[in-house]
């Protein structure tokens, strides 16, 4: 069952959850950044500029928006010369490529979230996984911030079966990987940056 949340307009979630995610943002209606409404009070947000950055207060009770980026985790898997990309199920950017991965829930570490994001989307866990880089985005055209963790995993044994926020997982030769399908252009910066 889907509803509006109390205090955002327009953005919908899941009740009784999605794999065990209620509320999780990749089941919400995607809108553009800033938000207009305040989560603690749902007055209207007001924008000004702090420390040289643009943030949000709300005019009814002072809650300041920060755009602090979301936590975010991805897996960069190899067989030989080939990598892993999976096809992405829903919005945003439904239909194009993105490296596995996903958001880090509130009390768990980012290691942690990349086993379990693996073994949600495609049934295999991580035997060994080393941290590459961070890399910033927006999720999807005008959303909210989003920081993401690059990780290089080393999967445990077992078939890779799509599922989840999955369509398709398919094993892509240095020179045929899609640049211009895959989802997130700090995605296509940080496969550049590992093929270096």
């Amino acid at each position: 069952m889907i509803e509006e949340r109390p205090g955002f307009p327009g953005a919908l979630r899941a009740v009784g959850g999605v794999g065990g995610h209620v509320g999780a943002p990749h089941v919400m209606k995607s809108k553009p950044w800033p938000p207009r409404f305040c989560a603690a009070c749902g007055a209207r947000l007001r924008s000004f500029g702090q420390a040289g950055h643009a943030r949000w207060r709300c005019a009814r009770c002072g809650f300041i928006v920060y755009g602090n980026p979301v936590l975010a985790v991805v897996a960069v898997m190899t067989r030989g010369d080939r990598i892993l990309l999976t096809r992405r199920a829903h919005p945003p950017f439904a239909g194009t490529w993105d490296l596995p991965g996903g958001f880090v829930e509130a009390d768990e570490e980012a290691a942690d979230a990349v086993d379990r994001e693996l073994r949600e989307e495609l049934g295999v866990g991580v035997r060994r996984a080393r941290l590459l880089t961070m890399v910033t985005d927006r999720y999807g055209r005008g959303g909210f911030p989003v920081a993401t963790a690059v990780y290089r995993v080393t999967p445990t044994p077992g078939p890779i079966t799509p599922a989840a926020d999955v369509s398709e997982a398919r094993w892509f030769a240095r020179g045929a990987i899609p640049y211009r399908e895959i989802a997130f252009p700090s995605m296509r910066r940080a496969l550049r940056a590992f093929f270096r």
